[in-house]
């Protein structure tokens, strides 16, 4: 009889005894696991990983627009017409001597002269092939024009200026040249020559 009163005073309400029970929460989340031995913790993975802020001074968080292994030029892309060095001095050819073999005809070397410095541009671009630029000297050949006159053809030809090339230019050239008919109606032989030089 004495435990069963004891046992009723327990449960007899507006005791001020605290339930020894332990209370239950229905939305309380559940204990982390127990973290392996060897193996770092598991972050919470319902919230996202915050990437680290990048350093304004490291290379790598400046983006860049140009390719690897390039340098944009400050300038921008140069010029096509871009020259170096000093302007090259003006060059001028005129004639250095005219012979009219076999004719003393004052008129006939006339025409012949003007009709080989016509041509004067042509002898101009020969130049560009000298092996040294920036050097004066002459050019001359004989050429011998037939009896009906046309395109006359270079013997032989006289130059200390160097270049294989130039020279061969300076035959073409004095080859395209197209001439009256001769005075005499006969070939003749004409000995002529020029002289580049340059301004000083």
């Amino acid at each position: 009889m004495a435990l069963c009163a004891l046992l009723t005073a327990c449960a007899a309400p507006g005791s001020n005894r605290a339930p020894s029970a332990t209370p239950h929460f229905a939305n309380a989340a559940p204990p982390p696991a127990a973290a392996v031995e060897g193996e770092p913790p598991v972050a919470n993975a319902a919230l996202p990983a915050t990437p680290p802020a990048a350093n304004p001074s490291s290379p790598a968080a400046a983006p860049s627009s140009a390719p690897a292994n390039t340098v944009p030029s400050p300038l921008g892309p140069s010029p096509t017409n871009e020259r170096h060095g000093p302007p090259l001095p003006e060059l001028s050819v005129k004639s250095f001597g005219l012979h009219v073999g076999g004719s003393k005809d004052a008129g006939a070397r006339d025409d012949f002269l003007r009709t080989l410095e016509a041509a004067s541009s042509r002898y101009l671009d020969c130049y560009r092939l000298v092996e040294q630029p920036g050097s004066a000297g002459t050019f001359g050949a004989d050429l011998t024009i037939g009896g009906g006159g046309g395109r006359a053809k270079v013997k032989t030809t006289r130059t200390k200026l160097r270049g294989e090339a130039f020279t061969a230019c300076m035959v073409r050239a004095f080859e395209s040249v197209s001439f009256g008919r001769p005075p005499s109606g006969r070939a003749v032989v004409v000995s002529y020559s020029v002289k580049f030089s340059l301004a000083e």
